[in-house]
């Protein structure tokens, strides 16, 4: 049974195997007229086996276990029926905590289906008001409810392309002429096919990469794609289908889109080939594992199919041209300026470039190794810009000389996936686990003062690496000072602690940290404090809130949060109970900055008992 709505027509805002941040969407996101409140129906007969509150993900969430092994799951709820929402609430003031996660015995709240089990809402991590819907099998798998024939759905809309790329996979690989990664926005005929209006040219191993994306009718939301399949030359090389995923390998998306293009620009490409590391079961394939072998000098015909769950296809076909283009010949235009040096890895790939010469002939690059130097000539040339290709897996340079300028690019080991490995140097010691990597790691390592870099956020990890940091610089406040990763002008807390002069952190991502302060304790501000209710604004201004803790008279209160507006609000265990006396409310961040805001408030008034003997019979 349709779990929203049921018999009424409705659309999605997300599909299952969406493409987001370290995972593949579970289910598929249901509209619910962009408001809250919306009842939720049991899709079928079963018991609730798990009853959950998270402050992000799932929210509120209700999981629902069905006689034929199957269990369906609500997320981002408002509030749980009466009878669910009492023995969740009783349970939080049990444990006093406002976020939990509870496995009711199977006989002890059956549901039959079509039985309303809570109401639609926005909590968790949700980006509007919705009800999240999943099924999954005995063992954890996520099936498409699309598969299930809901009649509420409807889909007369096909995919569509946004845009395509063109990966080269070796050092030797080219695209146009060049070593770099090319984009493509493919155009849309009147038929609904699509083409690309400019030519293309490869050779070696190239990655095909889409950007590309479905809709359901009636919705502006883009969803995932069901299938998507790559034909050379008329003959499969690359197919994948997403009906089924195993939920515990969700963080493996990472390596099926391109994680670089997305941290750096939002984009999220299906990588149409398997990269290493990548054992997700949701493929098929040849020997190349879908890498596109461009050897023979001869063109070839591409053909990209995308399909949805109501088998809509949209198709692009385009002919990739021999790239025999010599590029080195390209003579450069001289320049006073100091020359300029770029570095950029692509797969197992060093990319220099070089601009600004004195003469039209680009000069060696000299590479520092350990243990010596090797000079190498320029690649190509290219819009007055002369390229160095480097194999890390032949040399790992610690920086590179180009005329008088000299570039660090920090290269300082190879780290192996399935292995535990470990770095060190004067200040720092980096410990790899067996299950760190996916890939191998060509590990670049600097650091000044209180910031370090490891490699670039560019660079997925599948678990933890532990990090053994000494500052060059003092830090007179260690009780307030902890980890931080800075992407741009954000800085997001990593956490940690101090043992001396050391501090040890992990970390599930790459890129640069820093130690910063925090001393500013939350801000707190109540907008109520009644009989009836607390309500109040919490804010943090840089490790983010850690405990949120109110007491009435010495009796701990229930403080519903939501952090999407930074607002708490107090949840009774007795309604009919007032609130007087005393308030505290304590509000506590990562860094241990601590606000506490009190309160008084007078005796609740009380209803006049009158005894109806002492009134008069006039008054009677």
């Amino acid at each position: 049974m349709f779990p929203i709505m049921p018999g009424e027509a409705n659309s999605l805002s997300g599909g299952l195997g969406d493409l987001r941040p370290n995972h593949f969407h579970a289910g598929i996101d249901i509209r619910t007229a962009q408001r809250e409140g919306l009842d939720v129906y049991a899709a079928a007969d079963g018991y609730v086996s798990r009853i959950a509150v998270f402050t992000g993900g799932y929210g509120n969430v209700i999981f629902i276990r069905h006689p034929n092994g199957l269990t369906t799951v609500y997320g981002h709820l408002k509030n749980l029926n009466d009878t669910l929402g009492q023995y969740l609430r009783a349970e939080q003031y049990k444990k006093q905590t406002f976020e939990i996660d509870l496995r009711p015995q199977p006989n002890q709240f059956p549901i039959k289906k079509g039985e309303i089990i809570a109401l639609s809402g926005n909590t968790g991590g949700s980006g509007g008001p919705h009800l999240h819907f999943e099924i999954r099998d005995e063992k954890n798998n996520l099936i498409n409810p699309m598969l299930f024939g809901f009649q509420e759905l409807e889909d007369n809309v096909p995919p569509f392309f946004e845009r395509i790329a063109l990966q080269p996979l070796t050092p030797a690989s080219r695209v146009n002429g060049q070593a770099g990664r090319l984009a493509l926005s493919p155009v849309r005929k009147p038929n609904g096919d699509y083409v690309l209006n400019q030519p293309v040219s490869a050779s070696g191993f190239i990655g095909l990469e889409v950007l590309a994306h479905d809709r359901t009718s009636g919705s502006p939301f883009k969803n995932g794609l069901t299938c998507i399949e790559i034909q050379l030359d008329d003959q499969e090389v690359f197919a994948y289908t997403m009906n089924h995923f195993p939920n515990e390998e969700t963080r493996l998306i990472n390596l099926h889109m391109n994680y670089g293009i997305e941290q750096l620009t939002g984009q999220r490409f299906h990588r149409c080939y398997i990269a290493d590391g990548n054992t997700l079961n949701l493929y098929r394939y040849g020997k190349t594992k879908g890498k596109l072998p461009l050897f023979d000098g001869k063109p070839h015909v591409v053909t990209i199919t995308l399909y949805d769950s109501f088998q809509h296809t949209t198709s692009l076909r385009f002919t990739v041209l021999p790239d025999t283009e010599n590029a080195i010949a390209n003579p450069l235009k001289p320049s006073k300026l100091p020359t300029a040096l770029f570095s950029s890895v692509q797969e197992n790939t060093l990319i220099i470039r070089a601009r600004n010469f004195p003469t039209t002939k680009a000069p060696d690059a000299r590479l520092y190794l350990d243990g010596g130097t090797e000079e190498i000539p320029a690649t190509y040339v290219y819009a007055n810009e002369a390229y160095y290709i480097v194999d890390l897996q032949q040399n790992l340079p610690d920086s590179v000389q180009i005329g008088k300028t000299v570039l660090p690019l920090n290269f300082r080991k190879r780290i192996l996936p399935g292995q535990s490995m470990t770095y060190q140097d004067s200040a720092v010691t980096i410990g790899f686990q067996a299950e760190s990597l996916y890939d191998t790691l060509h590990l670049a390592v600097s650091h000044s003062g209180n910031r370090l870099s490891i490699n670039q956020g560019t660079i997925p990890l599948n678990d933890n690496i532990e990090v053994d940091f000494v500052p060059a610089e003092p830090v007179e406040n260690t009780a307030r000072t902890q980890m931080y990763l800075i992407n741009g002008n954000r800085r997001y807390y990593v956490g940690g602690f101090w043992k001396n002069d050391h501090f040890l952190f992990r970390t599930r991502q790459l890129g640069t940290f820093q130690l910063l302060t925090d001393a500013n304790p939350p801000t707190v501000k109540f907008l109520r404090k009644d009989h009836e209710a607390l309500v109040a604004t919490v804010k943090d201004d840089l490790s983010g809130l850690d405990t949120v803790r109110a007491m009435v008279n010495g009796e701990w209160v229930l403080m519903q949060y939501d952090y999407k507006r930074a607002l708490i609000w107090s949840d009774k265990l007795d309604s009919t109970k007032p609130f007087e006396g005393s308030v505290v409310l304590e509000v506590k961040d990562r860094a241990g900055n601590l606000t506490t805001v009190t309160a008084t408030l007078p005796p609740a008034p009380r209803p006049v008992v009158v005894d109806s003997a002492d009134i008069s019979n006039n008054e009677k």
